[in-house]
């Protein structure tokens, strides 16, 4: 990713394509070898974005200083115009060969997200659109992207927007001042790296998914580098600290994905440790002592491979999705892992010489023809991309099962006469293109809270003027219920007001936990206690797997809370939560597959609900004989896909349980009913 920086470096086209220093060349070597190896070996990342992110800063920001001191100021089209040559003709290539041949390996599941993936890469916006997936709880189990490693592209390019904006703005402003040049670039360098990372550190204990994408939370990491490259020709290292450096900053570096959890811990102080590394490198590597570290990184592999290092970046992660997809495992076993990484070396040797290259031999002084080349080549990608999106949502509602023919699409039917995981030579709905989109229907109406708010959004089902009232309250496993709950309720004397929000669950409040869930929490209790429904729905167990599956207390205690208060509360057991992604292993496996199951033990406990509802106006609702065989739980029953993700029922499927739902349910607000009306 590296040489994006040094095509940056490069002022009037006269300028060497190489740094002049080999070591960074070897340097991105370690980088992008430490990225590939994490994500194809050990399935975590390692800090070698971090790395790249440092180098990328040092060689930008050092260059537009020197454009600017020995010009008077920075010619910013002309650095965006060098940027795009080198960038976008192998950027956008790699994007248009995942296009072609994503069909052939990537199951129908994914194709909608990778059409919004592709246009989000080529506009260098995937950190952002995968920002919105961290917080998108629904969004978490879709199929892997093979754009997903464009989101640290898209950060560096943003950032080395911004930071040329701002340094050609400092330089404007500096025009009508005495101040020196010099020492005003450093210090603005050290403000926004300090402002950036106070932010970092900031964003990252709120909500760290979200800040591990935001590209403010990492212009640190780049002023980081700006500040070594200008600070370094003042200093005067000895050769012994430029010989301890240099290894301690290695060190660092290839250490960081050993040592920390970087996908959990990062962009705050923890990435420090592998920046600090590489600006340590950066600083001593240039020492003339035959064991500096910079010798080591100066090897002919390691600065050939640096050379390849971007297009390495571009290729090593959309081949190792392939091979995860197909072979359907989740690390690469060792021998096809180093397939995988050597395949990736040759494709980026190609893409370097008969892409890369060619396009850099373009003249700089064609500055707006270049941009334009380059706006008109990522608008026909852009286009293409949306073309194919339009496409699969015009064919997507084929995909559904808005009204299950009951001979054909039976359902949860099935379990009432005897378990078949299909009945008759019939697809499985939803189809492929319509499976992760077969959700509740409180998503589309906005009535669901998102993972990180606290609003407290309501909408509500039936007559308004019926008598009695079931609040539905909780999180998603509440919320996918709804549809169900519509049939069951229909011809009642009963309405449904609805409260949920994404990985919350109805709970106790405490003063000392300040999250998003408890302050909507705390808005909850307060609501249902002025609103006073007859009965509120809601899980009655906990638990992903069979061994954690219980009734929590603080299930009990916020029930004790609603009894108190003349409330009564139906609890329902939970659903089975899988593995693995269900549509995609149907997709992959097909519907009858045992790969696409698991063993009624390990999924549930073997009764949570024995010892009966903890006081009288708790009721308990389980369903389990109606998602689960004796022994084993299915993803497909009567012809119908059940989940839509790992752990969410379809919407079709629950339509399917609304009589077995009705079943229990009914004694439940018949006798609420009753007991409110005397």
């Amino acid at each position: 990713m590296s040489d994006i920086a040094r095509s940056a470096t490069s002022s009037k086209g006269d300028r060497a394509t190489k740094p002049r220093r080999q070591d960074i060349q070897g340097l991105r070597a370690i980088g992008a070898l430490l990225v590939a190896t994490f994500h194809i070996w050990v399935g975590r990342v390692s800090g070698g974005v971090d790395v790249f992110f440092v180098v990328s800063g040092f060689l930008l920001v050092g260059s537009l200083d020197r454009e600017y001191h020995e010009t008077g100021g920075i010619d910013l089209p002309a650095f965006l115009s060098r940027l795009a040559k080198r960038l976008l003709p192998s950027s956008l290539f790699v994007v248009l060969i995942i296009l072609v041949t994503a069909p052939l390996w990537m199951p129908q599941v994914g194709w909608s997200p990778l059409t919004s993936h592709a246009i989000a890469s080529t506009l260098y916006l995937e950190n952002w659109l995968l920002a919105r997936s961290s917080v998108d709880y629904l969004a978490r189990d879709e199929v892997a992207s093979p754009f997903q490693h464009y989101w640290a592209m898209s950060a560096q390019v943003q950032s080395l927007v911004v930071i040329g904006a701002l340094m050609s703005l400092l330089g404007l402003v500096l025009r009508r001042t005495t101040l020196d040049r010099k020492i005003a670039s450093r210090t603005f360098l050290a403000v926004l790296m300090s402002v950036s990372l106070a932010y970092s550190v900031y964003a990252t204990a709120a909500n760290q998914p979200l800040a591990y994408f935001n590209t403010f939370a990492r212009l640190w990491e780049f002023a980081m580098g700006g500040l070594v490259a200008t600070t370094l020709p003042r200093l005067h290292l000895s050769e012994l600290i430029r010989l301890i450096g240099g290894w301690v900053g290695l060190f660092l570096i290839v250490s960081c994905g050993v040592l920390l959890q970087v996908s959990t811990v990062f962009p705050g102080y923890a990435a420090l440790w592998p920046t600090g590394g590489a600006a340590l490198v950066l600083l001593c590597g240039s020492g003339k002592h035959p064991a500096n570290v910079g010798r080591f990184l100066s090897l002919s592999p390691l600065t050939w491979l640096g050379d390849i290092s971007y297009a390495l970046y571009l290729w090593h992660w959309p081949l190792l999705i392939a091979y995860l997809t197909c072979s359907y495992h989740t690390v690469a076993p060792v021998g096809a892992g180093f397939g995988v990484l050597g395949l990736s070396v040759v494709l980026a040797w190609a893409t370097t010489r008969f892409v890369e290259r060619p396009f850099g031999k373009f003249r700089d002084a064609h500055i707006w023809r270049s941009l334009a080349v380059a706006g008109a080549s990522a608008g026909l990608l852009v286009g293409g991309a949306a073309a194919g999106r339009v496409y699969l949502r015009m064919a997507a509602p084929a995909d559904r099962l808005s009204k299950p023919d009951p001979l054909l699409y039976p359902g949860a039917a099935v379990f009432d006469r005897g378990y078949a995981a299909t009945v008759g030579s019939v697809p499985v709905k939803p189809g492929p293109l319509w499976m992760q989109k077969d959700i509740s229907p409180l998503y589309a109406r906005g009535c669901h809270e998102a993972l990180e708010g606290d609003k407290l959004r309501s909408c509500s089902y039936g007559n308004p003027s019926a008598p009695h009232v079931l609040a539905v309250v909780g999180g998603s496993h509440s919320a996918h219920w709804i549809s169900a709950l519509q049939i069951a309720l229909k011809g009642t004397s009963w309405r449904m007001v609805t409260f949920t929000k994404s990985g919350c669950l109805l709970r106790s409040f405490e003063i000392s936990d300040t999250s998003s869930c408890s302050r909507w929490n705390a808005k909850l209790m307060k609501r249902l206690v002025e609103i006073r429904p007859d009965v509120v729905f809601t899980l009655a167990t906990h638990g992903n797997n069979g061994a954690k599956e219980r009734v929590p207390q603080i299930f009990v205690d916020s029930w004790r809370t609603l009894v108190a208060n003349g409330i009564a509360v139906a609890a329902i057991r939970d659903n089975p939560w899988f593995d693995f992604v269900v549509p995609e292993c149907i997709q992959i496996n097909g519907p009858n597959s045992e790969r696409c199951r698991e063993t009624r033990a390990a999924a549930l406990a073997s009764d949570p609900l024995a010892a009966g509802p903890p006081f009288s106006h708790v009721y308990y609702l389980d369903l389990t004989n109606y998602i689960c065989t004796s022994t084993f739980c299915p993803t497909v029953a009567g012809n119908v896909v059940m989940y839509s993700d790992k752990h969410h029922i379809t919407n079709t499927y629950m339509r399917t349980l609304a009589p077995y739902l009705a079943r229990q349910l009914q004694p439940i607000l018949v006798a609420e009913g009753t007991s409110k009306s005397e």
